[in-house]
C-alpha cells in the first residue's frame, strides 16, 4: 500500500513517466495487473496510447494485445469488477426515471411540503430538483447529513440559514423516498461508485497497481474509491499539473492561483493517505518536456506568472509563427480558415488529421457550421459535442400526437404529426410511398390552408372537397381538382381512422399502466417502428453509420422509458400533460452514443473538456470576450451561499462540487490546460460577428498574449481579391478551388481587368481534370451572365393566350408594371399557396357586394336611397348582410370569435358606407343607375359588350370587367353619366400613372360606358349623353378627431371622410349640381369641385380633379392604345424585366410574390423602368402634342 505523485507543469511529459512506470512494474512484478484511469471521454484515445506504447515495447510484433494492462474510467472500472455481481443485475434507472419517481414523491407528500409545494407544474423543476439529489448522493451526503444541516441552520438566526432550512426541509423529504424508492429495486448512475467502494473494501488488490491521470479535483464518491485503493492496492500514482506538494493546509496557495485546483487535490489525498497510514513515495517531477516548441513553453512560463500576480519573467518571443491569433469577419470565416491551414499542412509539412485538436468555449456556437465546412475540404473530424434526442422526429410525433389531443386538431399539430413521416397511410398493397406520401400530405396542407380545415373538420362525415371560388382567364381543370381532392382524402381518412379510437382508449385507461399499453400498441400497430427500422436500413445502404444507428437508439430508449413510467407511476391515474413532460425531459437528456469512426480525425470539443495532450496542433477558436473566461452561473437549487453554509457542517470526505465562483476562479487554470494541449504550434482565433451577435471583441486572455509577446494579428479573408498574391489558401480542395476561381473571375469581370496568371493556371488546370471538367465550364460560364429573360416566341405566346386575349384592364396594369411579373402570373400561372385568412381582397369584395345588393335591393322596391330614413336603411342592410355571411366565400367570418367581431366591424363599414350614400343623395342630383355592370362577360345577362381590338396577325384583346356603380344625372335634355369606383384603401387619379399604363382601370371603365350606353339607356328620348366622369370612393369607417366635431356638424365632417376623387367634366351645368348644399363659395364634401366667389364652379386649385372634356378623350384614347401596346408585347413573347421604379423611389418589386424568381440585380443587367418626374400639366401637354402631331400626319 503506496501512494506516489506524478508532479510538474503541463509543458512536461508526465505521460511519459507513468508509461514507464508501467514497465517498471511489470519487470518488478510478472502478476501486476495495471488499471490505468483516466476521465470518462479520454478512455477511448488513452487507451490507444497505452497499447502502442506496450507495442512498441516488444520486438518485432506485428499484434499486440494484453489483459494486464486496462485502461478505464471510473464507472468502466466498476462494470471490471462488478459485472457479473449480483448488485451490478439490478435493473439501470435512467434520469427520466429518476424525474417520474420524484414526481411521485412531490405528489405523494405535497402536504409536508413548504417551498417545493406545487413547484412540479413548473417547466424543468422536476429535472432541476433531481439534478440537485444525484449531487448530494455524488457527494457521499445521506438524508441523515441533511437533518444535522437543519438542525445547525436552526441554531444561527439569519435570513439567508432560514431559507436554506426550509429548502433542506423539503430536500429531505424528497432525498429520503428518493433513496428508498431506488434502493435495491434500480441501480442509478450515482450508486455505481459506492457500490465500487464497497465491492472494493473485500477484493485483493495486493498484486494490483492503479495511475490515475487527467484529473485536477475528484467528486466525493470518486475519492472514497480512492481511499479503498490507498488501502487495498499495491500502489497508487495520481499525476496532477502542479509544480509542488502540499501537505499542510497553510501551504496552499490563493484560490486564484493557477494550481490552486490542483493544491487542494494533493492536500486532500496527502492527508487521506497519512490518516490511512499509507506509505507516501517521493514525489516524481518529469524532466523531459512535451511542449517542444519555445514559444509554447514561455507561453506556460507566462500565464503562471501573470495569473499568480508575479512578476513576468519572459523573454519576447524572437519566431511566432507556432503561437498566432487570428482575426475572421465571421464565425463561418474563422471556420475555414482552420480548415484551409489544416489541409495545407497535412498536403505540405507532413501532418496528420490526428494531430490537430480544434478546441472552443462554446461549441453549440458552431454545431451548425462546422461538419458542412468541414466535409467541403474533405477532412475527416470528430466533433466531440453529444448530440440530443429531443428533436428526433420519434419525439416530435409524441409531442404532436398529445398536443392534436389536448388541442383538438390543431393546424399546427396535425402537420407536426404528420412529417414526422411516422405515421403513414397502408394501403392493399403496403403502406404508402414515401415520395406519393409527401405529394398527398402537400397538398393536404395546402387545402387546410385555403379553407382553414381544423378541429372536427377532420373527423366529418362527408369528404373534403377542393374548389375554387371565380375562374381564371383560361378555363378551370375540374379533373385535376378531383384528383386532388381523392389524394387529401386518403390522409384524412387515415386520421379519422386511428386517431379517435386511440384517444376515446387513453380517455378509458384507468392507470398509467393501462395508457402506457394503449400508447405502444397503438405505435406498433401503426408501424411506427417498421418505419425506424426502413431509416436504419436506407442508412445502412448509404453506408452512413451513424445516422443507422440512431433509429434504433431512440426507440430503445422509449422503451426503457415506458418500462420506468410503468414501474414507478403506473398504478397512478394517468396525467397526459404529465406523463408528456416526463418523456420529454427524459429525451431531453439523452444523447447519442458516440465513437470515433477513424483512428485519423481532427478531434473538435471544448476548452473545459479534459485532453490528451498528444496533438501537434491546436486551434483555440471562437475565442471571444463573451465565453473566454466563461460566465458560470449556478443552475442548481442550491445557491453558492447555500453551499457555503452547508460545507461547514460537512465532515472533510464530504463535499459539495465547486460554486460558481470556485469555477470562475479555475477557469485561468482550464484554459491553461488548453493552452497546453499542443506540442508543437498553437492558433487562437476569434470572430467580431455572428448570427445575431455584433460587436464581437478578442478574448482578455488572448489580448494578454498578444501584448506580452508583440504577435501580429491575422486577419482571415473569406474571400479572395484580385489584389492576392498568395493564393494558396484559396485552394484547400479543388471545389474550394472552383468556389473562389468564380469570386476572382466576377471580380476580374467587374473591375474590367484580366484574370490573374495564377488564376488562369488553376483554371486551366481545373478544366483538365475529369472530374471538375464540366462543373467548372458550367459555372465560368456563369460569369457571363446576365439575368436578362429571352423572348418567347409568338407561337409559344398563343399557347400561353390562345390568339384572342380575354383578359380584364388590371392585368395590363401588372404587364406595365413589369412585362416578367405578368408572364409569371398569366403565362405560367404561378401563385403564392391559397391561405385560410381574411385578406384585402376579402373584404373589399365584402363591401362590393354588399353594397350592390343594398342599391339593387331598394330599385327593385322602387325607393332611392336620399329618401329612406334611418330605421328602413337599417332593416334593409340586415336583410342584405343576413345573406352574404353565409356565403361559402365568407366562412372564415364565422370560424372563430375574433372573426365574428370582425364580421361586425365589416358590418359597420358597410353601414357607415351606405348611410354616406343616403346623405350625399341629399346633397348632389347624381342618382344610382347600375350596380356591379359586368361588360365583356360571356354568358351572363344584361352585361355590356367587351372592348374589343384588332391587333392583326390573327389576334385580337377582348377588356372585359365590372364596373362598381354608374351614377347619372338628368338635367334637363342632357344626361349625364359617371363611374364610381369602390376602393379598400384611398385612392387619388394620378395622371402619370394614367399615361404610363399604370392606372388603366378608371378609364377603362369609362370607355366601356360610354360604348355601351344602347344598352344602358333608351336612347330614344333625345337626350344628348355626355361623361360625368369617374370617381373613387373610400370604403371605411372613418375615425372622427374631436377638434374636427368642434368646428363643424358630425354630419358634415363625416360626409368629408367619404368624399369622392377622380375626375369630373369640367361642365358648369354638372359640376353646380354634384352639390347643391354650397351656398356662396368654398370646396364640396361630396365631389372634389370647388365653387368660387364669382359664382363659377372648377377644381381644387392644382388638383386636376376638373377635366375638359377634350383632355378627357385624349386621356380615353391613350388609354385604349395602351391597352392595344400591351397585348401586341404579349403576342409578341416580351416577358422583359423591367419593373417600375416611381419618382418617389416606389418599385414595382416592393410587395411582388416572385421577387425570388425574378432575382431582379442591377449587377447582372436589370434595369428599372425609371419614370420621369412629371406634373399633371406635363402629361396634357405631351398627350396635346402627339395628338397634334397625329393629326399632322
Amino acid at each position: 500500500m503506496s501512494l506516489g505523485f506524478i508532479l510538474g507543469d503541463a509543458t512536461k511529459n508526465h505521460r511519459q513517466v507513468l508509461l514507464d512506470q508501467i514497465t517498471n512494474w511489470q519487470a518488478e512484478d510478472p502478476q501486476a495487473k495495471i488499471y490505468y484511469i483516466v476521465p470518462n471521454h479520454n478512455k477511448f484515445s488513452a487507451e490507444v496510447k497505452v497499447l502502442d506504447y506496450l507495442k512498441s515495447q516488444q520486438a518485432n510484433q506485428d499484434l499486440f494485445a494484453t489483459s494486464n494492462v486496462q485502461t478505464f474510467s471510473f464507472t468502466r472500472l466498476a462494470w471490471y469488477f462488478m459485472k457479473d455481481t449480483a448488485t451490478y443485475q439490478v435493473d439501470r434507472i435512467t434520469n427520466a426515471g429518476l424525474n417520474m419517481i420524484v414526481y411521485r414523491s412531490l405528489q405523494e407528500h405535497s402536504d409536508e411540503l413548504t417551498i417545493f409545494k406545487g413547484e412540479q407544474t413548473q417547466p424543468g423543476f422536476i429535472a432541476q430538483l433531481v439534478s440537485q439529489l444525484i449531487e448530494l448522493q455524488q457527494s457521499c451526503i445521506t438524508y441523515d447529513d441533511i437533518e444535522r444541516m437543519k438542525e445547525n441552520l436552526s441554531q444561527q438566526d439569519t435570513s439567508d440559514s432560514a431559507e436554506l432550512e426550509a429548502k433542506l426541509h423539503d430536500i429531505a423529504i424528497i432525498y429520503r423516498d428518493f433513496m428508498q424508492m431506488t434502493d435495491s429495486k434500480y441501480l442509478k448512475p450515482a450508486d455505481i461508485l459506492p457500490s465500487l467502494t464497497q465491492y472494493l473494501q473485500n477484493e485483493d488488490l495486493s498484486n494490483s497497481y492503479f495511475i490515475i491521470e487527467g484529473f485536477s479535483q475528484f467528486t466525493a464518491q470518486e475519492q472514497a474509491i480512492i481511499s479503498v485503493l490507498l488501502q487495498r492496492a499495491k500502489e497508487v500514482r495520481i499525476d496532477l499539473i502542479l509544480n509542488r506538494g502540499v501537505t499542510d493546509i497553510e501551504d496552499l496557495s490563493d484560490k486564484q492561483s493557477l494550481f490552486y485546483r490542483s493544491e487542494r487535490t494533493y492536500y486532500l489525498l496527502y492527508q487521506q493517505a497519512r490518516k490511512a497510514q499509507v506509505k507516501i513515495l517521493n514525489d516524481v517531477y518529469p524532466q523531459e518536456l512535451r511542449v517542444e516548441t519555445p514559444e509554447l513553453q514561455s507561453l506556460a512560463k507566462y500565464w503562471k506568472e501573470s495569473t499568480d500576480l508575479k512578476p513576468i519573467n519572459v523573454e519576447k518571443i524572437g519566431d511566432n509563427h507556432n503561437l498566432q491569433v487570428i482575426k475572421a469577419d465571421t464565425r463561418m470565416t474563422e471556420i475555414r480558415e482552420i480548415a484551409t491551414r489544416i489541409k495545407q499542412m497535412v498536403a505540405l509539412k507532413d501532418y496528420r488529421y490526428a494531430d490537430f485538436l480544434l478546441l472552443t468555449p462554446d461549441l453549440n456556437k458552431y454545431r451548425n457550421i462546422i461538419e458542412p465546412i468541414f466535409n467541403d475540404y474533405k477532412v475527416p473530424i470528430f466533433v466531440d459535442l453529444a448530440k440530443k434526442m429531443i428533436d428526433h422526429p420519434l419525439v416530435e410525433l409524441l409531442t404532436a400526437l398529445f398536443n392534436v389531443k389536448a388541442r383538438h386538431y390543431r393546424y399546427v399539430d396535425m402537420m407536426r404529426l404528420l412529417k414526422t413521416e411516422l405515421l403513414i397511410p397502408k394501403t392493399e398493397y403496403g403502406y404508402l410511398g414515401i415520395k406519393q406520401f409527401r405529394q398527398d400530405l402537400d397538398l393536404t396542407e395546402n387545402l387546410i390552408l385555403k379553407f382553414g380545415f381544423e378541429g372536427s373538420q377532420w373527423l366529418r362525415k362527408d369528404d373534403w372537397v377542393y374548389y375554387r371560388f371565380g375562374s381564371s382567364d383560361f378555363g378551370t381543370q375540374t379533373d385535376v381538382q378531383e384528383k386532388i381532392t381523392k389524394q387529401v382524402n386518403v390522409i384524412r381518412h387515415y386520421i379519422k381512422k386511428i386517431l379517435p379510437p386511440f384517444f376515446k382508449q387513453l380517455d378509458e385507461a384507468e392507470n398509467g399502466k393501462e395508457a402506457a399499453q394503449i400508447l405502444m400498441n397503438f405505435l406498433i400497430t401503426n408501424g411506427v417502428p417498421e418505419q425506424l427500422i426502413n431509416w436504419r436500413n436506407k442508412a445502412l445502404e448509404q453506408g452512413d453509420m451513424v445516422m443507422a444507428d440512431r433509429p434504433e437508439q431512440v426507440w430503445n430508449l422509449f422503451c426503457a422509458l415506458m418500462d420506468e413510467y410503468v414501474d414507478t407511476l403506473g398504478d397512478l391515474s394517468f396525467k397526459e400533460e404529465d406523463f408528456l413532460n416526463l418523456l420529454q425531459t427524459g429525451f431531453e437528456g439523452a444523447t447519442y452514443r458516440q465513437v470515433p469512426s477513424t483512428l485519423d480525425q481532427v478531434i473538435i470539443s471544448e476548452t473545459t473538456a479534459t485532453q490528451m495532450n498528444d496533438r501537434k496542433v491546436t486551434f483555440i477558436f471562437g475565442a471571444t470576450d463573451l465565453v473566454m473566461p466563461n460566465r458560470i452561473q449556478n443552475t442548481m437549487l442550491l445557491t453558492d451561499m447555500d453551499r457555503e453554509l452547508v460545507q461547514g457542517t460537512l465532515d472533510d470526505e464530504k463535499y459539495l462540487s465547486d460554486t460558481a465562483e470556485g469555477r470562475m476562479a479555475a477557469e485561468p487554470f482550464m484554459n491553461y490546460l488548453a493552452f497546453m494541449t499542443p506540442r508543437e504550434r498553437l492558433y487562437f482565433s476569434y470572430p467580431v460577428a455572428g448570427v445575431n451577435e455584433d460587436g464581437l471583441r478578442m478574448s482578455p486572455y488572448v489580448n494578454r498574449i498578444m501584448k506580452q509577446f508583440d504577435l501580429p494579428l491575422y486577419e482571415a479573408n473569406g474571400e479572395p481579391t484580385l489584389e492576392d498574391k498568395k493564393v494558396l489558401k484559396f485552394v484547400a480542395t479543388k471545389r474550394m478551388a472552383l468556389s473562389n476561381l468564380i469570386v476572382v473571375a466576377r471580380q476580374a469581370k467587374g473591375q474590367k481587368q484580366p484574370l490573374p496568371v495564377m488564376w488562369r493556371y488553376i483554371y486551366q488546370k481545373l478544366q483538365e481534370d475529369v472530374t471538375y471538367r464540366r462543373l467548372t465550364r458550367k459555372l465560368m460560364a456563369g460569369i457571363e451572365y446576365s439575368n436578362i429573360p429571352e423572348r418567347l416566341k409568338t407561337e409559344y405566346a398563343e399557347k400561353l393566350y390562345g390568339k384572342t386575349l380575354n383578359t380584364s384592364v388590371s392585368k395590363f396594369e401588372e404587364f406595365f408594371k413589369n412585362h416578367y411579373a405578368f408572364f409569371l402570373k398569366y403565362g405560367l400561372k404561378l401563385k403564392e399557396r391559397d391561405v385560410f385568412e381574411l385578406s384585402p381582397a376579402n373584404t373589399g369584395e365584402f363591401y362590393h357586394m354588399a353594397l350592390d345588393k343594398l342599391l339593387k335591393t331598394l330599385k327593385q322596391d322602387k325607393v332611392s336611397i336620399a329618401d329612406i330614413n334611418k330605421p328602413q336603411f337599417d332593416s334593409y342592410l340586415q336583410q342584405v348582410l343576413g345573406g352574404i355571411e353565409q356565403l361559402p366565400q365568407f366562412q372564415i367570418l364565422q370560424s372563430s370569435n375574433r372573426m365574428q367581431f370582425i364580421l361586425k366591424q365589416l358590418g359597420a363599414t358597410v353601414s357607415q358606407m351606405g348611410w354616406a350614400l343616403h346623405n350625399q343623395g341629399q346633397r348632389t342630383k347624381m342618382r344610382p343607375l347600375e350596380t356591379e355592370v359586368l361588360f365583356g362577360h360571356v354568358g351572363t345577362e344584361n352585361g355590356l359588350k367587351a372592348l374589343t381590338y384588332d391587333l392583326g396577325n390573327g389576334h385580337k384583346v377582348n377588356v372585359r370587367g365590372k364596373i362598381d356603380r354608374i351614377d347619372q344625372m338628368i338635367i334637363d335634355n342632357q344626361r349625364y353619366l359617371g363611374i364610381v369606383d369602390y376602393k379598400s384603401s384611398s385612392h387619388k387619379f394620378n395622371y402619370q400613372d394614367a399615361y404610363y399604363g399604370l392606372a388603366l382601370q378608371m378609364l377603362t371603365y369609362l370607355n366601356a360606358m360610354l360604348q355601351n350606353t344602347d344598352l344602358l339607356l333608351d336612347l330614344n328620348t333625345g337626350e344628348e349623353i355626355k361623361p360625368a366622369g369617374a370617381v373613387y370612393m373610400h370604403l371605411q369607417n372613418p375615425v372622427i378627431k374631436q377638434k374636427d366635431i368642434l368646428k363643424n356638424p358630425y354630419s358634415e365632417v363625416l360626409l368629408k371622410q367619404n368624399k369622392y376623387d377622380g375626375l369630373v367634366l369640367d361642365d358648369q351645368e354638372l359640376l353646380s349640381n354634384l352639390d347643391t348644399s354650397i351656398e356662396k363659395s368654398g370646396n364640396s364634401i361630396v365631389y372634389p369641385v370647388r365653387k368660387y366667389a364669382d359664382g363659377h364652379f372648377g377644381g381644387v386649385k392644382n388638383s386636376g380633379n376638373v377635366i375638359t372634356f377634350d383632355n378627357l378623350m385624349l386621356l380615353l384614347k391613350r388609354n385604349e392604345e395602351l391597352i392595344q401596346e400591351a397585348a401586341k408585347l404579349i403576342f409578341a413573347g416580351d416577358v422583359a424585366l423591367n419593373p417600375v421604379l416611381w419618382p418617389d423611389r416606389r418599385s414595382a418589386l416592393q410587395y411582388s410574390p416572385y421577387k425570388a424568381i425574378m432575382q431582379f440585380d442591377e449587377l447582372l443587367g436589370n434595369q428599372y423602368y425609371r419614370l420621369p418626374k412629371e406634373n399633371t400639366t406635363d402629361i396634357l401637354q405631351k398627350l396635346a402634342q402627339e395628338n397634334s402631331t397625329e393629326s399632322e400626319v
